[in-house]
């Protein structure tokens, strides 16, 4: 689930709440956790929704060592010159993967 952020217009007081997809638009009832004060609003100040993610997380990593097996096994089937690129896909880890 993601987090949403909030701030207060009375203190500026900034704090995170793990909402649903479905309750993401519901108006918050919540008192500001500072002062008190019903005066909270989203805090658009980041445009997404912050997502837990592990930077470092590889595909062998996630598959616990499957991804290798796959890859070994794709490549019999493929030329030798496609094996580095089959390669380079298990190291990738937390960005942005173009081949």
């Amino acid at each position: 689930m993601p987090n949403y952020g909030y701030v207060c217009e009375g203190c500026e007081y900034k704090f995170e709440k793990v909402l649903k997809m479905s309750e993401r638009d519901v108006p918050t009832t919540e008192k500001c956790p500072k002062c008190n004060k019903k005066k909270i609003n989203k805090d658009f100040s980041t445009l997404l929704p912050g997502l837990g993610s592990d930077a470092t997380m590889s595909p062998d990593k996630a598959t616990g060592g499957r991804w290798s097996e796959l890859m070994n096994k794709m490549k019999g089937g493929l030329s030798k010159r496609y094996h580095s690129k089959l390669d380079k896909t298990k190291t990738n880890s937390g960005r942005l993967w173009r081949g």
